[in-house]
């Protein structure tokens, strides 16, 4: 997935939790991008050298962690287990999102093994013309106008009642 984590996480959990509070919601669409920070290590410390998706911000384990963390500690620290918990949640919607077109270690670390649903053929000299021009990247312009649209009349719902 390349544009398309915000706007797929935003319908995620606007569907399956459509009251969700501002906190939940703010903390899930930080998850929801949160493991893409490892391009920053990917272009500025290791110089390209192994695929982003390889690093521990893409581990499930990682995320299904701030989830579990989330929930324990909800008893004691309400705001922080809350936002613990959509974070994780966010983070492990992003990863089952690039599991579409790329590689996820859904089962490390007793497995390395990845299993996308599709995958992206070389076509082009660089890897992102590829991706460009893959049927995938179409659905996620479809996926980000259909929040788009989502979330204006949303906002419109929202301002006929104030």
């Amino acid at each position: 997935m390349f544009i398309g984590h915000l706007p797929g996480a935003y319908l995620i959990f606007r569907a399956t939790v459509p009251n969700l509070g501002k906190l939940a919601f703010t903390a899930a669409m930080i998850g929801a991008v949160a493991p893409d920070i490892d391009i920053l290590w990917f272009y500025l410390v290791d110089d390209r050298g192994h695929h982003h998706h390889s690093y521990l911000t893409h581990r499930p384990i990682i995320w299904m962690g701030f989830l579990l963390t989330g929930l324990v500690i909800r008893q004691w620290l309400q705001r922080a287990g809350t936002f613990l918990t959509f974070f994780g949640a966010g983070g492990l919607v992003h990863l089952l999102l690039d599991s579409i077109a790329g590689e996820v270690a859904w089962f490390w670390p007793l497995s390395d093994a990845t299993y996308p649903f599709v995958t992206v053929q070389a076509t082009h000299s660089h890897w992102i013309l590829s991706f460009l021009n893959h049927w995938t990247f179409k659905v996620e312009i479809l996926i980000t106008m259909v929040a788009l649209i989502v979330l204006v009349v949303s906002w419109r719902r929202s301002k006929e009642k104030a």
